[in-house]
């Protein structure tokens, strides 16, 4: 068995993700698996590079982590045949549908599924097919977004609440089972209020929880225009951030991330090319 001294993580240049090196998916022990979970809490991003694991070891391997989560997109065109583990995000046909979810287009950046009560806390994704380019993943650190926030802005964000409606999806489709909102205010849509600076559950790190979209989501108490403003500012300040690293794929890499103090975000690629990845999702806690 591996121990935890044969496992080590290099730190990459953006401060937001580590590469594991020495860890054996065919091989490992609780003890390994203790130094992962360690260095995943530490990081928030970390990259296995060119593994070659089954869909099965890959459900083995993420269920160490939590409880599964099942992705809205699951339940529509990203169902795995055999893995209901397992979120297929692809855009290849078969029989002319989708295979997977998503196609190929970009993805903005955002918190996975930020508009439910308990966010998942972590997900893991592997490139089963990638294309020659496109598609790149972008991740950055929502705990260095607070902790390099103007005193004048922190001041105005600690201690409030964010209300995300949960009735349409980013692209303005209505999300599954729900109805069209009789109301023209999104504020009394149904939908959730988190904090919009969330304390992590396990590091006690501050977080800024912006979910992932400006369009929906209104900070409680303020006007709408002066929630409208800040949270535009809030956006800028962490997607400009320096502090970003990009994910090149190969064939059987994965990335692992902490959903709770982590954003993402996809290029968009080539329509003509294929890509399949395959993503596991574990559960989380309601934002404190």
């Amino acid at each position: 068995m591996l121990t935890k001294e044969r496992i080590t993580a290099v730190q990459h240049s953006s401060n937001v993700c580590a590469d594991i090196e020495g860890f054996d998916f065919d091989d490992y022990d609780a003890n390994d698996i203790a130094e992962i979970r360690r260095l995943w809490l530490q990081y928030g991003v970390l990259r296995f590079k060119k593994t070659n694991i089954s869909d099965a070891q890959q459900v083995k391997f993420s269920r160490n982590f939590g409880e599964f989560v099942i992705h809205p997109k699951q339940l529509q065109e990203g169902g795995h045949p055999t893995q209901p583990e397992i979120l297929v995000i692809s855009n290849a046909m078969k029989d002319g549908k989708p295979s997977g979810a998503m196609g190929n287009s970009e993805a903005t950046w955002h918190t996975d599924t930020w508009f439910y009560e308990k966010p998942p806390a972590g997900a893991i994704l592997r490139a089963v097919q990638v294309p020659p380019s496109g598609g790149d993943t972008y991740f950055l650190s929502t705990y260095i977004a607070y902790e390099t926030l103007p005193e004048a802005m922190r001041k105005q964000v600690d201690g409030r609440q964010i209300f995300f409606q949960n009735v349409y999806d980013k692209t303005g489709k209505l999300r599954l089972g729900k109805t069209e909102p009789k109301s023209k205010d999104f504020r009394e849509w149904n939908g959730i209020a988190h904090p919009l600076v969330r304390v992590h559950g396990e590091t006690g790190r501050k977080a800024l929880y912006l979910g992932g979209t400006s369009e929906g989501a209104w900070i409680v108490g303020m006007t709408l225009e002066e929630s409208n403003d800040l949270i535009a500012k809030l956006w800028d300040h962490t997607t400009g951030s320096d502090h970003v690293f990009v994910q090149k794929w190969d064939q059987g890499d994965i990335m692992m991330w902490d959903n709770r103090c982590t954003m993402h975000r996809r290029d968009s690629f080539d329509p003509n090319t294929i890509r399949i990845m395959h993503r596991t999702t574990t559960s989380g806690e309601r934002p404190i």
